[in-house]
């Protein structure tokens, strides 16, 4: 007998712990600053909900469709064309922060780039599963990227150099899941190397960035500060923690102690033991959403929710290393714990369609 499966309530339970997490980190990174700033302790805290609760209704209304309506070419070929008018778009709104990014909307603004990510990850799914497209068709493949090069090129052009590393790594595993031949990777490797290379010589802050990560000590008052203070932070929490809202380092020395830096405060407030969970919390969205994948029933949708999980999984491992010093600053939100509207909602519409799949996939049963 073959019935619908239910929704994956793990996956469920562990976004939902992380998104409680992100919640009271938020308000004790930001309960100080908003007070003095804006007059109330919940400022922040009030922003985040009301952006959860848009994220919610579109995951909901998402997890809820009675058929995948996110496999569809015409809606595919939208979404990336909303995507892109989106990324030109922020080249009209000014810079902020030194850079095009965001749209504003009244006293909101919106990232496209954080939408352009699901953009790229349903587009590949699409045309790397079509019956007539070969993966290792290198010329055919060539000229199927090219929206995802489009989209790229925008991304580089705000500058936004952290979606663009994070948009070309999510692609490249999705190029591997679909059965790219290894040499070709190899090959593909050699050419990118100076591309790469000849970025981040033309962007002279990433490339400052990048020396200060090398010399952190040299220049821990200035392009390295923020790092460094997230070492301390981490640091000094020790294996319990100094406790819930008891952070000294988010008390002006982490500008961003809200956003990019918040593991920091995690780390701090909640010891090795809630980083820990925190990192568990993520390890068992990607053991879910491997799963999930691997018995979605077809190509097409394996491709998609290997895709749209490891977005969300590479997201976190990029942030966390950034915060203990692995890799230097890009500026990467901790998925569904950072502070941001832009990154919550498109985090959680990533898991709307996860769960859609969990749950229209069809599950076996014997009858003995």
């Amino acid at each position: 007998m073959v019935k619908d499966s239910k929704i994956d309530k793990v996956l469920m339970t562990a976004t939902a712990l992380l998104i409680l997490f992100g919640l009271i980190l938020i308000h004790s990174a930001t309960s100080l600053q908003a007070g003095e700033k804006f007059g109330s302790s919940f400022y922040f805290l009030e922003r985040q909900v009301v952006w959860l609760l848009v994220g919610l209704i579109a995951a909901a209304v998402i997890a809820l469709f009675r058929r995948p309506y996110y496999l569809d070419k015409t809606v595919v070929i939208a979404f990336v064309a909303l995507t892109v008018v989106g990324l030109l778009l922020v080249f009209f709104n000014g810079k902020l922060n030194n850079s095009y990014r965001w749209i504003r909307l009244g006293v909101f603004t919106v990232q496209p780039s954080e939408f352009a990510k699901i953009a790229v990850v349903l587009y590949l799914a699409y045309v790397l599963t079509r019956e007539t497209n070969d993966v290792n068709d290198i010329k055919k493949l060539m000229t199927l990227l090219i929206p995802v090069f489009i989209i790229e090129l925008l991304i580089l052009k705000e500058p936004d150099l952290g979606s663009f590393f994070l948009v070309l790594l999510i692609a490249l595993a999705m190029l591997f899941a679909a059965g790219f031949r290894l040499k070709y990777f190899a090959v593909g490797s050699l050419c990118l190397a100076p591309i790469i290379y000849l970025i981040i010589q033309l962007n002279p802050d990433k490339m400052k960035r990048i020396t200060a990560f090398l010399n952190p000590e040299e220049y821990g008052n200035t392009l390295n500060f923020q790092a460094l203070q997230s070492l301390y932070a981490v640091g000094s929490g020790g294996i319990f923690g100094k406790g819930l809202g008891n952070s000294t380092q988010k008390l002006y020395f982490l500008p961003y102690s809200y956003s990019d830096f918040i593991y920091a405060v995690a780390a701090e407030e909640t010891g090795l033991l809630g980083s820990f969970i925190i990192i568990g919390l993520f390890m068992l969205f990607l053991i879910r959403g491997i799963n999930i994948a691997k018995y979605s029933g077809n190509r097409h949708t394996y491709l998609l929710v290997i895709g749209l999980t490891f977005l969300i999984v590479i997201q976190a491992m990029i942030n966390i290393s950034v915060t203990i010093g692995i890799f230097p600053t890009k500026g990467i939100p901790l998925p569904f714990i950072s502070s941001g509207g832009s990154s919550l909602i498109s985090s959680l519409m990533v898991t709307g369609i996860i769960l859609n799949v969990s749950r229209l996939r069809k599950t076996v049963f014997s009858n003995d």
